[in-house]
């Protein structure tokens, strides 16, 4: 359980923050004020990942069995 917590929020905050960095591009466009104002994206998006991340992998992890066998099975 401590693993997928900890790789829940690793690969959350790498998604959250690589989606906070392009939305926030796009929608305020590239400047010298885009990194602060990704930060501030990012500091609202990535709990919200990581909560997002931990419940749903097993629901989603159930779902992947569905259509492909776990490794060594």
């Amino acid at each position: 359980m401590k693993w997928q917590i900890v790789y829940s929020g690793i690969l959350s905050a790498g998604m959250s923050g690589l989606v906070a960095l392009i939305v926030t591009a796009i929608n305020t466009g590239i400047d010298p004020g885009l990194v602060p104002r990704w930060l501030g994206a990012w500091v609202l998006a990535f709990p919200v990942a990581w909560f997002a991340a931990v419940f749903w992998g097993p629901f989603a992890r159930r779902i992947a069995r569905v259509f492909v066998p776990p490794p060594g099975e």
